[in-house]
């Protein structure tokens, strides 16, 4: 049995013949001869000319501002979208903000002439707007909201009024 000291090289020695073999090596000449046409191939980059200042990084190129600058632009674009009021759904107008009925049933369903409408105060669970063509949040959806509702005869809702 040999001595752990006996036999054994460096890792160093064995790592510098190793590299020593494989310079000594060479590829096939069909490789040789693609890797030069690769290499004559490829474009070459322009010499700068003597005394010009170079740009280096990307503070040279305009265009990496114009970039951040439309990039900047669509960030505030979308801030400011997601701060605006969520959009009243279809048939809903702008007058529901300012406590107008908002219709809720076909005008054909509406009484004519002296028949009457019931006006009836109440409070909504908010689950239950948007069955009533209403804005809805659901994060929202277990608070209650007051409102008055516009009722026909037999009962069918016509209209609702959100109070504040």
């Amino acid at each position: 049995m040999k001595s752990p000291g006996e036999g054994t090289r460096p890792l160093s020695e064995m790592l510098r013949l190793a590299g020593a073999e494989l310079q000594a090596q060479t590829p096939p000449p069909a490789l040789q001869a693609r890797v030069r046409a690769a290499v004559l191939a490829a474009p070459r980059a322009v010499p700068a000319l003597a005394g010009t200042p170079q740009r280096h990084g990307w503070r040279g190129r305009p265009w990496v501002w114009s970039g951040a600058a439309v990039f900047a632009s669509v960030l505030a674009a979308t801030v400011l979208l997601l701060r605006l009021p969520p959009p009243l759904p279809m048939g809903v107008d702008a007058g529901m903000r300012q406590g107008e009925f908002v219709p809720v049933a076909p005008a054909e369903r509406w009484p004519r002439g002296s028949a009457g409408a019931w006006l009836v105060a109440t409070e909504l669970q908010r689950e239950r707007l948007p069955a009533l063509g209403l804005p809805y949040d659901p994060a929202r959806a277990g608070d209650t909201v007051r409102a008055e509702l516009l009722l026909h005869p037999s009962g069918e809702v016509l209209a609702v009024r959100l109070i504040n």
